[in-house]
């Protein structure tokens, strides 16, 4: 087969069926199945040629179809079990393409159903933002300037990245790693299957709505109370996300 160029992206979605679908149907958010924000996402991103969902069950590859994704294969068993790194799920993905499809791609973005809130033009973002630097990788991540502290294996407590008398204008920014929301990688990357490579580059994320995590016990609550606050015009002006409509 040829290779279809360079310079494409192709948007995975990595799935286990237990994590989108209860006893066969559809995990629900604001009346739309989970799986639909995050292929939402990948599908209105203009830099993102292909959004192909990984999964190893029958009912999720059939889902994510319906949604209008593309699961040109099932995930062997032994890449959907505890243990095995989101890398090599990548890997396998663009390997699987290369080879059965001769679909080849300059950049691999990955997105996360358990971060369903994006912000619009989120994706988008940090493609260019990988496309226009030297990074091997570039990810969202939230920014804070509170005072944060750490505890040494002594069990000395100390502050992180600032003094103490610092007011928060003054304090240099940490970055909590959000890279579910969005992470681009240069191919080359993603082949060696070992993480984002070394030279990493940051998309901040100052809205905490696209923080949330429905891995996180009360995520989903949280997701549902911002849906119907956003139903009600309740969430401050200027928040858009991918999905959900204002």
């Amino acid at each position: 087969m040829t290779n279809r160029s360079a310079g494409r992206a192709v948007g995975i979605i990595p799935v286990r069926e237990a994590d989108i679908l209860v006893d066969g149907q559809p995990r629900m958010l604001g009346g739309q199945p989970l799986l639909a924000y995050t292929v939402r996402a990948g599908l209105d991103a203009a830099l993102v040629d292909r959004v192909v969902v990984s999964t190893e069950g029958r009912g999720a590859a059939d889902l994510a179809r319906a949604l209008g994704a593309d699961v040109p294969f099932l995930r062997p068993a032994e890449l959907a079990r505890p243990g095995v790194t989101i890398w090599q799920v990548l890997r396998h993905c663009v390997q699987w393409l290369a080879e059965q499809e001769g679909d080849r791609f300059d950049t691999v973005v990955l997105l996360e159903t358990s971060h369903p809130v994006r912000p619009v033009g989120l994706v988008d973002r940090v493609v260019e933002a990988l496309r226009s630097s030297d990074c091997d990788s570039v990810l969202t991540a939230q920014e804070e300037r509170h005072a944060f502290w750490l505890q040494t294996p002594s069990g000395e407590i100390q502050q992180v990245g600032a003094a103490g008398d610092a007011t928060r204008d003054g304090r240099l920014p940490l970055f909590r790693e959000a890279a579910g929301l969005a992470c681009a990688s240069r191919t080359s990357v993603v082949f060696e299957g070992l993480g984002p490579g070394r030279n990493v580059g940051l998309v901040p994320v100052r809205s905490w709505f696209g923080l949330i995590d429905t891995q996180d016990p009360f995520g989903l609550l949280v997701a549902e109370t911002l849906l119907s606050a956003m139903a009600e015009g309740a969430v401050p002006a200027g928040e858009q996300f991918v999905g959900i409509p204002r």
